[in-house]
């Protein structure tokens, strides 16, 4: 049997490959639960009907029953009844996906993808990547994946079918951004490295200005961060624009880190809730920057990235440009469940170091302003370098 460590995570917005979890620090011990003696009868009680039920339907339905399909109905139904979409079953599948992906690696073609409505868009494709090759580009809709309708799916769901082991072909129906032919494209799959961090200078005037985007906060992020910076520093930057854009989050750990590369000391995030014990997670810097410091966030800044934006805001370390965050701040436990799946729990919420509570709220950034997709310029870098120039 499959098991994963039980892990703290958020919940990220589902961009790109990520499909969306943050996967936090991990705490020893296993699923063991502490239960009352009236809790647990209540749990036998829940499970004696349902049993009972699944028996009544196996012996006395007239027509035969798939008991697996009523298994997995019995559960989605008790989690729908929450009223928490970050509560949530994961098959082992995705189990499986979730552990990759936080690696900052997957098998898969090599381009991310989000919904829209109900259209499954490629959003951008890797250099050199089977995506690439075959010829996929950002605004194509995927219509079928080995000939499965993507419309009636979850993201999370498509993706699970365009990825696999490596070596092994998916053949994808595609209408193209541009054109109305649709292609059948079938692409090899193969083990690709996300790419996380993209960098390069800009200018004020005279004013060399350090820009650094990241895409995720998968494995290394923190590192990648760090790296870029010094680079920039190395060729002059007087400032950083930071851009989490899009960033719809990762790891907890990567998160402390990435603040730590901007900030020397002092409390990043802290969490509770009714049977977790408060937790405060305090920055590990290494040589942060001393750099000034403006960070672009947009409504898919979410999780993570909120972490980092709001600790680097609460501690005025950095000056936040765009729009409101996605305002995802609750935290969840993944609990390993027989046969390799997981149950994904909401058991906290985050707070920033300020004590701010962003679940449903966001962030709202110091200057609002947001980028017309219609023009060419990016109206948000544009408003960082005005602020730079001010400044």
């Amino acid at each position: 049997m499959r098991t994963i460590k039980t892990a703290i995570i958020v919940l990220l917005l589902p961009l790109g490959f990520l499909g969306g979890y943050l996967v936090g620090n991990h705490p020893t011990g296993d699923n063991t639960l502490q239960l009352s003696g009236g809790q647990k009868t209540a749990a036998q009680h829940a499970a004696q009907l349902q049993q009972k039920i699944i028996e009544y339907l196996q012996g006395r339905y007239y027509r035969a029953v798939d008991v697996n399909k009523l298994e997995q109905a019995g559960v989605s139904g008790m989690l729908k009844s929450l009223n928490d979409p970050w509560t949530e079953y994961l098959s082992p599948s995705l189990v499986r996906w979730f552990e990759q992906d936080m690696q900052g690696t997957y098998t898969g073609i090599g381009a991310t993808m989000e919904m829209q409505g109900t259209k499954l868009l490629v959003k951008s494709v890797f250099a050199g990547s089977p995506a690439q090759l075959a010829g996929l580009a950002a605004g194509d809709q995927v219509i079928s994946v080995d000939g499965r309708p993507t419309a009636g799916l979850s993201l999370v769901a498509n993706i699970a079918h365009i990825k696999g082991a490596a070596g092994t072909k998916v053949t994808l129906v595609v209408q193209p951004a541009r054109g109305a032919v649709q292609r059948t494209l079938t692409l090899t799959r193969k083990e690709i490295a996300m790419p996380l961090t993209a960098h390069r200078m800009l200018h004020v005037g005279s004013v060399p200005v350090g820009y650094v985007a990241l895409s995720q906060f998968a494995a290394g992020a923190g590192a990648q961060v760090q790296a870029a910076i010094k680079d920039l520093v190395a060729k002059g930057a007087k400032w950083i624009v930071f851009d989490l854009r899009d960033n719809g989050g990762g790891l907890l750990s990567e998160a402390v880190k990435v603040t730590g590369d901007f900030l020397k000391s002092g409390v990043v995030v802290s969490t509770e809730g009714l049977h977790s014990a408060r937790q405060v997670l305090d920055v590990t810097g290494n040589h942060p920057t001393s750099l000034p410091v403006v960070i672009l966030v947009n409504g898919n800044t979410a999780s993570a990235s909120e972490i980092v934006s709001g600790a680097l805001q609460d501690h005025r370390r950095a000056f936040l440009i765009g729009t409101k965050t996605f305002g995802k701040g609750l935290v969840q436990n993944i609990l390993t469940l027989p046969g390799g799946a997981a149950l994904k729990i909401t058991t906290a919420i985050y707070l920033t170091p300020n004590g701010r509570n962003i679940n449903k709220l966001g962030i709202r950034p110091d200057r609002v302003v947001s980028d017309n997709t219609k023009t060419k310029a990016d109206e948000v870098v544009q408003a960082a370098l005005k602020y730079i120039a001010a400044h």
